[in-house]
């Protein structure tokens, strides 16, 4: 990841996860809250990431004014799933869409980032018993969900 914002945010949420695993020992019943927690940060990531990756990129190929554009259309998105990754692609160069698409197919990465997402909701509704969350499984999609944003950077660096 070239973005330090992002970057940052990796690092914090890397070392939650690590430091969770410490703290709770065989508590399943923290383990499951910090789950929760760590699960709703990842959702807060995957927004950051989708507004930092372009807005970068459209300041580096559009005049100021229409950056300012872009980037103001792109603070407004809250808890992006990965159809809505596709369609932000797409509206920056269709082809970015279609290799996107691609590299969500594999190894489930879009389903991870639905994931985060699905689950992010049920726990802020109230209904995280419904969504069998662990420190392990969220670990598992923010990894992808962190392939994902490495591979929309590298498209938009390329």
């Amino acid at each position: 990841m070239h973005n330090r914002k992002l970057k940052n945010q990796i690092t914090r949420l890397r070392n939650i996860i690590d430091k969770t695993r410490d703290a709770c020992e065989d508590d399943l019943e923290i383990q499951s809250h910090w789950a929760k927690y760590i699960c709703i940060i990842s959702a807060g990531f995957l927004e950051n990431s989708i507004k930092e990756i372009y807005t970068e990129y459209a300041a580096n190929q559009v005049s100021q004014p229409i950056a300012n554009f872009i980037a103001a259309k792109l603070a407004q998105i809250r808890n992006p799933k990965a159809s809505l990754f596709l369609e932000t692609a797409a509206a920056f160069r269709p082809i970015w869409k279609d290799e996107l698409e691609n590299f969500l197919l594999e190894e489930e990465r879009g389903n991870a980032i639905d994931s985060i997402i699905n689950n992010r909701h049920l726990i802020a509704h109230g209904k995280e018993n419904q969504s069998g969350i662990t420190v392990s499984r969220v670990k598992d999609w923010l990894d992808k969900a962190i392939e994902v944003m490495e591979f929309i950077e590298t498209q938009c660096r390329s």
